[in-house]
């Protein structure tokens, strides 16, 4: 069997490291204590905790993460770092991501948080109701609220549109 080698290029590039099931932070640390600039973008969600939902912090990308670094000088310091997998990889070639990429999702994680637009729905458009009391049931979105975390639905009841004031998370575009 003939196993082509892992093909390395010299300089300070941007790679894509995957990391071991949500040790993220742990590993973004860890390569941060090495002196590799790590960039980690993240975004508020919100998560069912027992039985209450509650806002947190969760990875942009899932087990991935993004540093800047020379291979050939830390390459295996950032590849043997406790909690990484591995770096991203197509084939025998480590995958280079580009400067603009990462400069491009900076700018849109201001403080390192992402700043998502939680529905796209427009007045008059069809939605489905995703939690709470009215789990399941369709609406008309009317509006979004100050702050955009709240939504304006109309909902039919009782043969009469009736407005619901909910969190933009719970409803989703049909």
């Amino acid at each position: 069997m003939n196993e082509e080698s892992l093909h390395i290029e010299p300089g300070l590039r941007w790679y894509a490291i995957q990391t071991k099931a949500n040790r993220e932070k742990e590993v973004e640390k860890r390569l941060s204590d090495l002196h590799i600039e790590v960039f980690m973008p993240w975004m508020r969600t919100r998560r069912r905790i027992g039985s209450r939902f509650h806002w947190i912090l969760a990875p942009l990308f899932p087990g991935y993460l993004f540093c800047r670094l020379d291979l050939i000088e830390s390459g295996k310091a950032a590849r043997y770092s406790p909690g990484v997998r591995d770096f991203l990889k197509f084939g025998n070639q480590i995958a280079e991501v580009a400067v603009e990429i990462v400069t491009s999702v900076r700018e849109r994680c201001p403080g390192g948080v992402a700043q998502i637009e939680p529905i796209s729905a427009k007045p008059g458009d069809a939605v489905r109701i995703n939690e709470g009391p009215f789990l399941g049931l369709e609406a008309i979105f009317e509006k979004k609220m100050k702050g955009s975390e709240r939504v304006a639905v109309l909902l039919e009841i009782l043969g009469r549109q009736t407005r619901l004031v909910l969190p933009s998370e719970t409803i989703e575009k049909i």
